[in-house]
């Protein structure tokens, strides 16, 4: 019996709604979903090919024990999970709380994690640990700190609500679905370009988007900061920006502009390969408009300068006033989550930036944006008290993913347990001591939640106040043994002996928690965890393919007249890490390392999942290269190429960019075989992470290192590579 049945794209981010066809149990096709009001029929090719991993042969359908001789054995889930409680309870009795550490990885944020998390963190505090990292800190980390220092205003930026202006810095929405709202980033785009909208890209690369772009400028990477900071001096020259608004709400202007006089905007278009003309156009382009919105990407983020970067996006955005003032209405209210109470007033930058963590290196704490990644490995290597002994990873792949990963592999080898919650049989997987599969997306119910909370922050989420639910489209495959990821922490949290008080996610902290003394199902947590939301979840369910609840939509109020917290546009430390980043662009090259590296991202690749199905073929990642430079290196496409830095080598396989600028290679991450840097490119792919040190150049804040903009050799190789230099 065929039937169609519609349902929730967790590839990624973008949570498009589709239609699934199955007969007798099986998908027989995905395709979008032409009837909602917000996708309109949008997918990408991973979503529509996902039907084909259900039925992989690939795929992993019981957990997983490792053997002493490095190989794995198929064992239950009652078992394993006794197994892993007692390490627990008998390392955390010897060593302390702080020896047990978790890493939720972008596949958790895109796929379970509204239900998940909460069994996640209520695992983890009945431990005592805060030992807890995730993508942010390698990411886009300064989005979390910036307003430490900034300070936040009540209510959302403008965002995607009729911007006539957009400015995207390092940022693909093609493939990243950030920067744009949910659904089809290019179809939206158009259609506000043709309603005026001005759109502004800064990026080393003309991607898909600067094809549109109003303005270009293809800076040299690495120039963000100072770009930034010179059209900032060209709105406050010009006098472009809010006056009304920064005379209420804002301190600093008068350091913030004393600073900027050390700025020469023609030095700084010459440093980035840029026209001086170019850079003030985007400024006055972006500051005349009357709403819109900047987005900086994981491009500007991973330069290890996140925060600084961030920080200026948002001066830049609080001098043009793109804060939502009392009476407007947020028409992206989140549906499943409760009503929030939005107020037009200043929050002051806090006393400090950090929270309660404090790693054992580098000085480096736990922030906003979490606890630093990139300095996990050396945690686990590092003895002494506090020595992390257990690893839990879920939905991400360590081995390949994290910076440095020579010593993250070496890390990996040495911990007493190390848990992996994956599908697949991953690189981190087959080096893991128990592997425990979830079922797939379209097994379980879902919700948009996760998109509908995305929509309070500028650049993320939807336009609109859309929601959908989903139920699961198929069954488990008989015979397997798999636990939702909320459930290997419930059964967890109950052979340890501990209460199950979980607090629903997306609720603040003052939130009650809810006490569970029988396992629910996933249908019902989702019940009960959006008890109390905007639109009640049975009302959502009404409309099996999504849709948009626009009756009562937030609106933000006035302000306290008795607040007086202001926004610091020139806070001290930002100022003096200003004129560092303003000296380190200006530094000259190393010769030896005459290229430079940049992240990128493909939109067949799911981050470090391959599928065939999905991949067109290509099975690896490129380095791609400007033809000119692969002229100067003697190398055609296809042929192998090494890449190397100060802490490693990879071998690469070249491909043709006309759209890089001139001396950079991009080349995207989450490939690689993490125990032979040097295996076969065509097969394993290329580990650019290999060559990112993790204790030279790095955010302070959220120790997040330099990712791109990474100085690189290149050289063509014949039958072997350069040896990787001595640790």
């Amino acid at each position: 019996m065929m039937e169609l049945k519609t349902s929730i794209c967790r590839c990624c981010i973008n949570q498009c709604s589709i239609n699934v066809l199955v007969e007798d149990g099986k998908v027989r096709s995905v395709e979008g979903n032409p009837d909602n009001p917000q996708y309109k029929g949008y997918t990408c090719v991973k979503g529509r090919s996902q039907g084909s991993s259900l039925t992989d042969p690939a795929r992993l359908l019981r957990p997983l024990r490792r053997r002493p001789d490095g190989t794995h054995e198929s064992i239950s889930s009652g078992a394993a999970l006794d197994e892993i409680a007692a390490k627990i309870r008998r390392i955390v009795a010897e060593h302390g709380p702080r020896a047990v550490a978790a890493y939720w990885g972008t596949q958790a944020a895109v796929g379970s994690r509204p239900v998940s998390a909460p069994f996640f963190d209520a695992f983890f505090d009945a431990i005592g640990t805060n030992m807890r990292f995730d993508p942010n800190t390698i990411d886009k980390g300064g989005k979390h700190v910036a307003p430490s220092f900034l300070g936040s205003w009540g209510a959302p930026l403008q965002g995607f609500d009729a911007p006539e202006a957009i400015l995207l810095i390092g940022i693909n929405p093609w493939n990243t679905y950030t920067g744009l709202p949910a659904g089809s980033p290019r179809r939206w785009l158009v259609d506000q370009l043709a309603a005026g909208c001005k759109l502004i890209v800064i990026d080393p690369r003309r991607t898909e988007v600067a094809e549109l772009a109003s303005l270009h400028l293809q800076a040299a990477a690495g120039h963000d900061v100072p770009i930034l900071a010179a059209m900032i001096k060209v709105i406050l020259a010009e006098k472009l920006f809010d006056r009304d608004f920064a005379a209420q709400h804002v301190n600093g202007l008068e350091s913030l502009t004393q600073t900027l006089q050390a700025i020469d905007v023609q030095g700084v278009a010459n440093s980035a390969g840029l026209r001086a003309e170019d850079i003030a156009e985007a400024a006055r382009t972006y500051a005349r408009a009357r709403r819109g919105y900047a987005m900086a990407g994981t491009g500007p983020h991973m330069t290890g300068q996140g925060t600084l970067v961030e920080y200026f996006v948002q001066v830049l955005e609080t001098l043009c006033g793109r804060w939502m003032r009392a009476g407007d209405t947020i028409k992206a209210s989140p549906s499943l989550l409760p009503p929030v109470r939005p107020r037009a007033q200043a929050r002051a930058p806090d006393a400090h930036w950090a929270l309660d963590g404090r790693m054992r290196m580098r000085g480096l704490k736990q922030s906003r944006a979490g606890m630093p990644v990139a300095a996990l490995a050396e945690e686990i290597l590092t003895p002494g008290e506090g020595q992390v002994r257990v690893l839990f990873s879920w939905g991400g792949n360590p081995s390949i993913a994290f910076p440095d990963q020579r010593r993250v592999v070496e890390a990996l080898g040495k911990l007493e347990l190390f848990v992996q919650i994956d599908p697949w049989y991953s690189q981190s997987a087959s080096l893991a001591h128990y592997v425990l599969p979830p079922p797939l997306p379209l097994e379980v119910a879902a919700s948009s939640i996760g998109t509908e909370h995305l929509a309070l922050r500028a650049g993320y989420g939807q336009a609109m106040a859309h929601s959908q639910y989903a139920d699961a489209v198929v069954p488990r495959p008989p015979g397997s043994d798999l636990m939702e990821e909320w459930e290997i922490f419930y059964e967890l949290l109950v052979r340890m002996g501990y209460p199950v008080d979980v607090r629903p996610w997306g609720h603040p902290p003052s939130s009650p928690k809810i006490h569970f003394d029988a396992k629910p199902t996933t249908e019902e947590l989702l019940t009960r965890f959006t008890a109390g939301s905007r639109v009640p979840l049975e009302t959502v369910k009404r409309y099996p393919g999504g849709h948009i609840f626009d009756n009562h939509l937030i609106v933000v109020e006035a302000g306290d007249p008795a607040n007086t917290d202001r926004l610091d546009i020139g806070h001290p430390e930002m100022m003096k890490m200003l004129n560092e980043a303003i000296k380190e662009s200006a530094e000259p090259e190393d010769p030896r390392y005459p290229y430079r590296m940049l992240c990128r991202r493909a939109n067949h690749f799911n981050n470090s999942t391959r599928k065939a199905a999905s991949n067109k073929g290509l099975a690896y990642n490129p380095a791609y290269l400007h033809p000119e430079d692969m002229l100067d290196l003697g190398v055609d496409e296809h042929d192998e190429v090494s890449i190397s830095s100060p802490l490693g080598v990879i071998r690469a396989i070249v491909a043709p960019d006309a759209h890089l600028r001139r001396r950079t290679v991009s080349i995207a991450f989450g490939h690689g075989s993490p125990q032979d840097p040097l295996a076969d490119p065509a097969i394993f792919g290329s580990s650019p992470n290999r060559l990112v040190a993790t204790d030279q150049s790095f955010d302070r804040f959220t120790g997040q290192p330099r990712m791109t903009n990474v100085p690189v050799a290149i050289r063509r190789m014949g039958f072997s590579a350069p040896a990787e230099p001595e640790r």
